[in-house]
C-alpha cells in the first residue's frame, strides 16, 4: 500500500469509533420547545375531484390542505410555492436583522417601507 492512500486500516478517529453514544437518549421528546403549533403543522393530500380539476376561477387543482393548529386551508401547486418562498424569505430577514441588531422594539426599518425598484416582486 502506498504511503498516501490512509482510507484503510485507520481507526479510532472517525465518528463510528466512538461508539456508543451516551448524549440523553432517554430524555422524552418535548414539542413545545419547537413553538406552540410546531406539532399541529402537516399537509392533507388532496383526494377526489378537487385534487383532479381545479375549481373555478383557479386554473389549476388543490394539491392538498395545509393544517396549522386549528385553521385549515386548501393550496394549490402556486401557492404552495408562494408559502414556501415567503417562510425562506422571512427566515433570512430574521437571520440578517439578528445578526445586525435590529430586532429590539423600536430600532430597524418600519414595516411600511418596502423598496419597489430593485425587488418588483412586492
Amino acid at each position: 500500500m502506498k504511503k498516501f492512500n490512509r482510507k484503510f486500516r485507520r481507526g479510532g478517529n472517525g465518528p463510528g469509533s466512538q461508539l456508543p453514544i451516551k448524549h440523553n437518549q432517554k430524555k422524552p421528546f418535548n414539542p413545545d420547545k419547537y413553538g406552540k403549533n410546531w406539532a399541529s403543522i402537516k399537509v392533507e393530500l388532496a383526494k377526489g375531484n378537487k385534487a383532479i380539476n381545479p375549481i373555478p376561477p383557479a386554473t389549476q387543482p388543490i394539491i392538498g390542505t395545509l393544517c396549522i393548529g386549528k385553521h385549515k386551508v386548501d393550496i394549490t401547486f402556486s401557492e404552495a410555492n408562494r408559502l414556501i418562498e415567503e417562510l425562506v424569505d422571512s427566515k433570512n430577514r430574521y437571520n440578517v436583522a439578528s445578526r445586525m441588531g435590529m430586532l429590539e422594539a423600536g430600532t430597524g426599518t418600519p414595516d411600511s417601507i418596502r423598496l419597489t425598484s430593485a425587488n418588483t416582486r412586492y
